[in-house]
């Protein structure tokens, strides 16, 4: 009856509802609903709102009394030992005890309330610079993951890879989890538990089986060498002992050598350039710089044409301070690809901060010329504006930032900047 009425409620036109001799309850009347992981339509305040309004209660914890449990489909539930969390485990024991308890994905329970409409905000794709802005993820880490395997490009346009927000989310939880020190036997076994509640669950394991792979790197600290996730420590048996020979510096990039050790199969293959490629990316995600850059200086003695190692050598450089030099390698990267669109904005921002405002402008209109409505590059045009005194022009380039990203990471910024200007804006 209730499955039903849910039907009746979902397809019955507004108006002849309201003409039927026996109103149809609301869609969650008598229902006792919480939930569990972080939503990605909407915060749990909104979502509790929304289940009083079509007739249930919120709770924010589960029990007998429990008759829906919603799990979000942004963040995994699981705590930070890597157990389901404590409101699924408690919901499927509750199951199990024959308790009449449903658990439902985000998804469903947005289709039970007749909201699912393709929604373009939970289906939205964000660009490298977007993600990193949201999540508080390094850009560099972000294209370490596309490049493993771990993340993948929904689109690409001119080079720039757009992604899905969800699939980030979850790679970066159990990213965290494995770092944690939680092992890959409890992760799989929890999320064995989790996806079968979620849609493309089979993608999470993928990811849990890369990452697992991903992140087989040997690091040296004080006392030797351990695996930073089992904490395993290993010895140097060549030298016959653990201990270093003598402290070292970031800037010393010579002595930094070896630091980070992959340990692969004897008698491997010589290294192809996109091996190196790969190997300056995990470097680069373990914060050793320095052994990344000279990882894509191999690939590039390998493939000299290739437009992407110079880009992402280019930002390790950058991420060094040598500004100059990395506006070399991005430059680079344009002449082996001249609609390469991050590196032209790249070179724009680098120029701007190295106070040549003419050079980063000129960087920005190749950019715009190759996409006309990529929203980073008219905010960096217009706060390089700014910085001239042009304000009119910069307003004009705030205003198409807006136009294009209305919700992206830096609309509150861009508000601020045409308020202070005198320019009233219509919030989205």
């Amino acid at each position: 009856m209730e499955d039903q009425a849910e039907n009746q409620v979902v397809a019955t036109p507004r108006d002849v509802r309201q003409e039927t001799a026996f109103p149809v309850p609301p869609v969650l009347a008598g229902e006792v609903v919480s939930i569990t992981g972080t939503l990605a339509s909407m915060t749990h305040e909104q979502a509790a709102a929304l289940i009083v309004q079509h007739g249930g209660t919120a709770t924010t914890h589960v029990s007998r009394h429990t008759t829906l449990l919603i799990i979000g489909e942004e963040g995994w539930p699981l705590e930070e030992d890597g157990r389901p969390s404590t409101k699924l485990q408690l919901a499927e024991n509750l199951v199990q005890e024959g308790i009449p308890l449903r658990i439902a994905s985000e998804s469903e329970w947005l289709r039970m309330l007749g909201l699912v409409t393709d929604n373009p905000e939970v289906k939205r794709l964000y660009t490298p610079a977007m993600l990193s802005q949201l999540l508080k993820i390094p850009v560099h880490i972000i294209r370490t993951w596309e490049r493993a395997g771990l993340i993948r490009a929904e689109k690409k346009i001119f080079r720039l890879p757009y992604f899905d927000y969800q699939e980030v989310t979850a790679a970066r939880r159990v990213a965290e989890l494995l770092q944690s020190g939680v092992t890959q036997k409890q992760l799989a076994k929890s999320l064995a538990v989790v996806t079968r509640f979620l849609p493309d669950s089979g993608r999470v394991m993928e990811q849990l089986e890369l990452l697992s792979d991903h992140h087989r790197l040997v690091i040296r600290d004080q006392h030797g060498y351990i695996d930073p996730q089992t904490r395993q420590r290993f010895f140097n048996f060549a030298t016959g002992s653990s201990a270093p020979p003598h402290a070292v510096h970031d800037s010393d990039e010579d002595a930094w050598e070896g630091r980070l050790l992959r340990f692969d199969p004897p008698g491997k293959q010589q290294k192809t350039a996109t091996d190196w490629l790969v190997e300056g990316c995990r470097k680069a995600e373990v914060a050793d710089t320095s052994g990344a850059i000279r990882c894509y200086r191999q690939a590039l003695r390998i493939r000299p044409d290739d437009a992407e190692a110079h880009f992402y050598l280019a930002d390790s450089l950058y991420r060094l301070g040598k500004h100059e030099a990395a506006l070399e390698r991005y430059l680079a990267a344009v002449e082996h690809d001249p609609e390469y669109l991050e590196a032209w904005n790249q070179i724009g921002c680098v120029y701007a901060e190295l106070n040549k405002w003419q050079e980063a402008l000129q960087a920005y209109d190749e950019a715009l010329a190759i996409l006309p409505e990529f929203a980073e590059t008219h905010l960096h045009k217009a706060e390089t504006l700014r910085l001239m005194q042009r304000l009119p022009e910069a307003i004009e380039h705030w205003k198409l930032y807006l136009k294009y990203d209305h919700r992206g990471p830096w609309v509150e910024l861009v508000h601020q900047r045409l308020e202070q200007a005198g320019e009233p804006t219509e919030e989205e």
